[in-house]
């Protein structure tokens, strides 16, 4: 069932205690934590439109969407520039946009386990985890600005403690 972990657990423990630390690390400094987040976001974003520029004055000759590919490589190159210009513009803008992403999933959450109520014997749990998102989001979007500060960064510290968890989990049971 666990394959090479079971060979492999005390690496995979020790992986998950990294997380945890590098969790921990982020927790203790969150809006370096945000700021190191909304850079990286950028980089990536620079480096995905150069590619995708690239891509569009060179490999889309004839293709009916070849301007299209341009721009979207543009916008990327420009947000990542953005994100390095002011990053902490581009975590305002970022975590206003995960307020009403979180908003909206726990609406849609929340309605499709309405919808499915006589089928699903266990709704009012996928109602109430719409509720907590819906809740999560609102309460964001009310200390937005300041919550651009450390939201980013304490959603990626809690992925991280999350992640070793799991790891470690799974390393002990493979043991």
């Amino acid at each position: 069932m666990f394959g090479d972990v079971k060979e492999y657990w005390a690496w995979m423990l020790g992986v998950g205690v990294f997380f945890i630390a590098l969790g921990v690390a982020g927790l203790l400094y969150l809006p370096l934590t945000t700021m190191a987040t909304v850079l990286f976001f950028g980089a990536l974003a620079i480096i995905a439109g150069v590619v995708q520029l690239i891509n569009g004055f060179t490999h889309t000759g004839g293709w009916v969407s070849r301007v299209a590919n341009i721009v979207l490589a543009l916008l990327y190159i420009v947000f990542g520039a953005l994100a390095f210009y002011n990053p902490v513009m581009a975590s305002a803008a970022i975590t206003l946009a995960m307020a009403a992403a979180f908003i909206a999933i726990g609406i849609v959450r929340a309605w499709i386990a309405w919808q499915n109520r006589d089928v699903l014997p266990y709704w009012g749990w996928i109602v109430l985890s719409g509720i907590i998102s819906i809740a999560l989001g609102v309460l964001i979007a009310i200390q937005w600005p300041g919550a651009a500060l450390w939201f980013l960064g304490l959603y990626v510290s809690l992925d991280l403690l999350f992640s070793g968890a799991t790891f470690i989990g799974i390393a002990l049971a493979a043991r």
